[in-house]
C-alpha cells in the first residue's frame, strides 16, 4: 500500500475472519476468470478491515496455479496487479487527492484513454478541479482505466479508510464500482460504519462484528508469543469486547511478569492510543452537554437516562442532550439505559477524561444513587470522587462491602473493601480490609489480584492474628497451584499461631491442612491436623463448624481403615449439610458422600455447592465442586452432563490460576476416556497429570489417572499391565498415590489378579473393600464386592455371587457402569462354565449398556463373547449414522470445531497438541468426505 495507509503488522495472521477471507478469494478468482467484483468491508475501528485488505492484496499478488490441467502440465499464473490507497484526514478535503494516489504508479497509461476522457481525468489529477459538466467523462475515464490495466493483468483495487477519502475521489470510484461487468477488475473498500449512509453505495457491503472470543484468544496468543496464563487470557478477552487491535494494544502495555500471571494486572487496562485517537474526532464534534452525559454515562453504565440528567447538575440539561450522540452513532437509549454502541468506546470516553472531571462526575453521580438500595454502586462513586484518606468514607464504603457481598458477589465486595482500604488511615485497619479484600478477590477467581492484596497488606499487619489471617489465605491458595505437601506443612504451622487468638480461624486453617494433605494422599500430615482439631469442638458451634468436625473425625478413621467408625461421623456431616448454605462446607459433605458410598448424595451436594458458589460469585470454588460432581456422573453413565461438567471445570479452573484443581479434573477426564476406550486421548491425559501432579506432590490425581489406565489396560486384555500397575499404587507413597484410591481401585485389581493367577494377592486386596462396603452399606459396592466374590469362587459357587451382585445393582438402580461390568463378567463367566443359554442374557445386556455410554473396547468384548457362544454380529451400523465412523476422540474434537472452537482452542480444552488436532481433523475430513469447517458445522448441526 502507499506510504500513510496503515498496515497490519507484518507476518500477523488473521483470525475468526474465515468467512470474509473467502469472500475476498472469490472475488480475487473472478477477477481472474474475467469477471468484475466489488465489495465494502465495513466496521468500526480496530476491528481488522486494513488486515484484511493487506491479506487480500497479499493473495492477489501471490501467483496462482492453474489446475484445470492434468497435474504434469499445471501452469503457474504470476499474481495480479494491485493499485492501493487510503483516505487521510489532512486531504479529506482536498478534491481528487486520493485518485491521485491511488493511479500515481499508472499515470503513464491515461494516454491510451480516448482524449475526451483522457483530458478529464488529467485536469482532475493535476489541477485538483474539473467542470461540473466533465464529472461524468472523468468517471467514464477512470473506468476504463481501470478495465484496460486489468486486462493486461488481473487488477486488484484496495481502498482503505473510504469515509476519509475525500468526495471528489471517492465518488469517481465508487461510479467504477458499480459498473465492473465482464472486467478482470476486484474493487474492495473498507470504511467505518459509523454513518448511517454507506461510504460506497450500490455495491455489496459486509460488516465486521466483534471477534469471538476463541478468536480473540488466539489474536491474544500470536501477540505474546512468550505464552499468557490462562486468567490473564480470560480477563483481557472479556476487556478487549472482540477488538482485535484492543487486544494486541493490552498485549503490548503489559509486563512478561503480568502477562504470565506472576504480577497482577493493573486495575483499569490502558485503552491503546490508536484507538482513542480513532474515537476522539467523533466525540469532539459532538456539543459539550452531550459529552458531559456522555462521561456520567460512562462512569456508570447502569445509570438511566433520567438518573443522568438529574447527575448532570445543570438546570437546563435535559434527555435531549443525548440525541446528538444518538445520532452520531455514539449510543441508543434502550428502555430507560443509555447503551454505547460499541463498549470500548465507552472506555475511551472515560479515559479521555482528565482526573478532575471524572472525579467529579463520581460526586454527581453518587448524590443520584440511593445508598439503601444500591449499597455497592454509592460506595463506588463516593470512593471514586475521594481525594485523599476519609476515615469515615472507609468505613461506609466497608459496610457497603458487606451488603454487595449478598447483592452481588465476591468481585464486587472485594472492589469495596480495596477502595476502603485506600481511604482508611489507621494502618491495623487497612491491613484488616486489605486482607478481607484478598479473601474476597481469591473466592471471585482473581487469585493475582489476592496475591498484590496480600502484599499490600503486610507491612500493616503488626497483630499476630492479622500475619495469620494473611498467612490462611496464601495457604489456600497455594493448595490449589502449589506444592501440597508444603501447603499442608504451612498450614498446620499457621493454625498454630492463630489458635491463641482466633480458634474459627484455627480451625479452618486446619481444616485446609487436611484438603492438602488429602490432595497429596499424605495420611499422616492429615491424622496430624486431626488430631489438632478435634480438642477445638464445643457444643455450641454453627452447624457449619460442626460439619468441619464431623468431616474430618469420619475422615481421619476412613483413612485409617476403621471404615465402621468412620460411618457416623460422615453421616453427621452429610446430615447437616441441610442446615448450611456455603460452598466450602458443601464439598466437604459431598466428599463425606463420595467415602460413604453414596453416589446420589454425592450428586445432590455437590450440585447445591455449584449452584451455591455461582450464586454467590464464588467462581474460584467452582470448579472445585465440580471434582466431585463429575466422579458421581461418570459412574452413573451420565456421560454428556459429566464431560460437560469436566470441561466446565477444567475451564474455570485455568481461568482462575488453579493448576492443582485443573489437574484433577484432567485426571477424571483421563478416567472418562479410559471407559471410552480411546486409549490415545487416555494416555496423553495421563502423561500430562504425571508431570503437573509430580511438580507439586499431588498424590489424589496422579492415582487417579493410574486407575483409568490399569482400567483401560483391563479393556485392552493386558491384565498384567494392569496388575503391574495397580501394584506400584499400592505401594506409593505421599505425592504419587492416594489411601482412598487404593481402596477405590480394588475390584479392578482383584479382576487383574484373577486373570493373571494372583489369588491371594487378590484376596488380600478384596478384604479392606468388603470391610468398607458392609460398613457404608453401600448398594453398589456391596454389588462390587459380591462380583470380586464371584470371580474368586469355584465354578459351583460363582453364580450366587454373580446374582446377589446384579440384585444389589438393580436395587442401587444408579451405578450403570459398574451394573453392566458385573453383566460382562458374570456372562463371560457363564460362558467359559458352558451355559451359553444364561451366558447370552447377561452379555446382551452389557453389550446395550457399553454401547449406549460409548465405551468402545468394553463393547468389542461383549460381541466376542457373544460371538464364542454363537451369536449372531449385530447389523454394521448404516453411513450417516450418529458417530460418522469417528473414534471417540475424532468426535469430541469434531463437535468442538463444529461449534466455532479453534485448533489452539480444541487443543486447550482436550490437552493434547495443536499439531494433533490437525491430525485428526484431516481424518476427520476424509472420513466424512467433506472440505472445511463449514462442510463440518453443517454436519454436526
Amino acid at each position: 500500500m502507499p506510504s500513510g495507509t496503515p498496515h497490519a503488522a507484518p507476518g500477523l495472521r488473521l483470525r475468526g475472519r474465515e468467512s470474509e477471507q473467502r469472500m475476498l478469494t472469490d472475488a480475487l478468482d473472478g477477477a481472474r476468470a474475467g469477471q468484475g467484483a466489488a465489495l465494502l468491508l465495513c466496521g468500526g475501528p480496530g476491528i481488522g478491515k486494513t488486515a484484511l485488505l493487506d491479506h487480500a492484496c497479499e493473495a492477489a499478488r501471490t501467483p496462482q496455479v492453474h489446475r484445470s490441467r492434468p497435474p504434469q502440465e499445471a501452469m503457474v499464473l504470476k499474481g495480479a496487479m494491485v493499485l492501493s490507497s487510503a483516505g487521510t484526514e489532512p486531504e479529506s478535503a482536498m478534491p481528487f487527492a486520493g485518485l491521485q494516489r491511488l493511479l500515481r504508479p499508472v499515470l503513464d497509461r491515461i494516454a491510451e484513454l480516448p482524449a475526451p476522457q483522457k483530458a478529464a481525468l488529467e485536469q482532475a489529477l493535476e489541477a485538483g478541479h474539473i467542470a461540473e459538466s466533465d464529472r461524468f467523462p472523468l468517471s467514464i475515464g477512470v473506468l476504463r482505466l481501470l478495465c484496460l490495466l486489468g486486462h493486461s493483468a488481473p487488477l486488484l483495487v484496495c481502498v482503505d479508510d473510504a469515509h476519509l477519502l475525500d468526495s471528489a475521489s471517492l465518488d469517481a470510484l465508487a461510479f467504477a464500482a458499480r459498473r465492473l461487468g465482464t472486467d478482470p477488475v476486484a474493487m474492495v473498500f473498507a470504511a467505518r460504519d459509523d454513518s448511517p449512509k454507506p461510504a460506497v453505495p450500490g455495491i455489496p457491503a459486509v460488516s465486521l462484528g466483534p471477534l469471538p472470543d476463541a478468536a480473540l484468544s488466539e489474536v491474544l496468543g500470536d501477540a505474546a508469543p512468550g505464552g499468557i496464563a490462562a486468567g490473564v487470557r480470560a480477563e483481557l478477552v472479556r476487556a478487549s469486547h472482540g477488538n482485535p487491535l484492543a487486544a494486541r494494544g493490552f498485549v503490548a502495555a503489559l509486563s512478561p511478569d503480568q502477562l504470565s500471571g506472576t504480577r497482577p494486572l493493573p486495575r483499569t487496562l490502558p485503552l491503546p492510543q490508536e484507538l482513542r485517537r480513532a474515537y476522539a474526532p467523533r466525540l469532539e464534534a459532538l456539543p459539550e452537554p452531550s459529552r458531559h452525559l456522555l462521561l456520567l454515562a460512562a462512569a456508570d453504565p447502569d445509570c438511566g437516562a433520567d438518573q443522568l440528567v438529574r447527575a448532570g447538575g445543570r438546570p437546563e440539561t435535559t434527555v435531549g442532550d443525548l440525541e446528538p450522540a444518538e445520532n452520531a452513532g455514539l449510543v441508543r437509549i434502550d428502555g430507560a439505559q443509555v447503551v454505547f454502541t460499541d463498549p470500548l468506546l465507552r472506555t475511551a470516553v472515560y479515559q479521555a477524561a482528565p482526573v478532575v472531571r471524572r472525579r467529579a462526575a463520581h460526586a454527581r453521580l453518587a448524590r443520584v444513587v440511593d445508598p439503601q438500595r444500591e449499597p455497592s454502586r454509592y460506595a463506588g462513586h463516593r470512593a471514586a470522587a475521594a481525594e485523599g484518606p476519609d476515615s469515615d468514607l472507609a468505613a461506609e464504603l466497608a459496610a457497603a462491602a458487606d451488603t454487595a457481598k449478598e447483592l452481588n458477589g465476591h468481585a464486587v465486595a472485594s472492589a469495596a473493601l480495596e477502595q476502603a482500604a485506600e481511604l482508611t488511615p489507621i494502618p491495623r485497619l487497612r491491613a484488616c480490609r486489605l486482607s478481607t479484600a484478598a479473601q474476597d478477590a481469591w473466592l471471585s477467581g482473581m487469585p493475582d489480584r489476592a496475591s498484590e492484596l496480600l502484599e499490600r497488606a503486610e507491612p500493616d499487619a503488626v497483630t499476630p492474628r492479622q500475619v495469620g489471617v494473611l498467612e490462611l489465605i496464601r495457604g489456600q491458595i497455594g493448595l490449589r497451584e502449589g506444592n501440597a505437601i508444603d501447603t499442608a506443612d504451612e498450614l498446620l504451622a499457621t493454625a498454630e499461631r492463630l489458635l491463641p487468638h482466633d480458634r474459627e480461624l484455627a480451625v479452618r486453617s486446619l481444616m485446609r491442612a487436611a484438603d492438602a494433605a488429602s490432595f497429596a494422599g499424605d495420611p499422616v500430615r492429615h491424622a496430624a491436623a486431626a488430631r489438632r482439631l478435634a480438642p477445638l469442638a464445643r457444643d455450641n458451634d454453627p452447624p457449619g463448624m460442626r460439619l468441619a468436625f464431623a468431616y474430618m473425625e469420619g475422615c481421619a478413621l476412613s483413612f485409617a481403615g476403621d471404615y465402621a467408625a468412620a460411618v457416623g461421623p460422615l453421616r453427621r456431616a452429610a446430615d447437616l449439610a441441610e442446615e448450611i448454605d456455603t460452598p466450602a462446607e458443601l464439598i466437604w459433605a459431598s466428599i463425606a458422600g463420595l467415602r460413604l458410598g453414596d453416589a446420589p448424595l454425592v450428586h445432590a451436594l455437590s450440585t447445591r455447592a455449584v449452584s451455591v458458589a455461582r450464586r454467590r460469585g464464588a467462581l474460584a470454588v467452582v470448579p472445585q465442586a465440580l471434582e466431585f460432581l463429575v466422579y458421581s456422573e461418570f459412574w452413573s453413565g451420565r456421560f454428556p452432563s459429566g464431560i460437560g461438567n469436566c470441561m466446565t471445570g477444567l475451564r474455570l479452573a485455568r481461568e482462575t490460576s488453579q493448576p492443582n484443581c485443573a489437574t484433577h479434573h484432567l485426571a477424571a477426564l483421563s478416567l472418562l476416556a479410559a471407559i471410552q476406550g480411546d486409549a490415545e486421548t487416555c494416555h496423553e491425559r495421563a502423561r500430562a497429570v504425571a508431570e503437573r501432579s509430580c511438580e507439586n506432590s499431588l498424590g489424589l490425581p496422579i492415582a487417579l489417572s493410574s486407575w483409568a489406565l490399569a482400567l483401560l489396560e483391563l479393556a485392552q486384555g493386558d491384565a498384567r499391565g494392569a496388575f503391574s500397575r495397580l501394584r506400584v499404587l499400592n505401594h506409593a507413597g505421599p505425592g504419587y498415590g492416594h489411601p482412598t484410591m487404593r481402596l477405590l481401585t480394588a475390584p479392578v485389581f482383584v479382576e487383574a489378579c484373577v486373570r493373571t493367577g494372583e489369588q491371594g494377592r487378590a484376596e488380600v486386596a478384596l478384604g479392606p473393600y468388603e470391610a468398607w462396603a458392609e460398613a457404608t452399606g453401600s448398594l453398589s459396592s456391596l454389588a462390587v464386592a459380591e462380583r470380586c466374590r464371584g470371580l474368586l469362587a469355584g465354578s459351583e459357587e460363582a453364580a450366587d455371587h454373580f446374582e446377589e451382585a446384579l440384585r444389589l445393582h438393580r436395587a442401587c438402580g444408579d451405578d450403570d457402569v459398574e451394573r453392566a461390568r458385573t453383566a460382562l463378567l458374570y456372562g463371560t463367566t457363564l460362558r467359559r462354565n458352558r451355559f451359553p443359554g444364561r451366558a447370552r442374557e447377561h452379555l446382551r445386556e452389557a453389550l446395550e449398556t457399553f454401547e449406549w455410554i460409548g465405551a468402545r473396547l468394553w463393547v468389542e468384548q461383549a460381541r466376542g463373547e457373544l460371538r464364542a457362544i454363537g451369536d449372531p454380529e449385530p447389523a454394521a451400523e448404516e453411513p450417516g449414522a450418529d458417530d460418522h465412523g469417528l473414534t471417540a476422540q475424532q468426535h469430541q474434537i469434531a463437535l468442538l470445531v463444529a461449534e466455532g472452537a479453534t485448533n489452539r482452542e480444541v487443543a486447550a480444552h482436550m490437552f493434547i497438541s495443536p499439531r494433533t488436532v490437525e491430525h485428526h481433523l484431516r481424518g476427520i475430513f476424509r472420513k466424512l468426505n467433506i472440505r472445511s469447517r463449514v462442510d463440518l458445522a453443517r454436519m454436526f448441526r
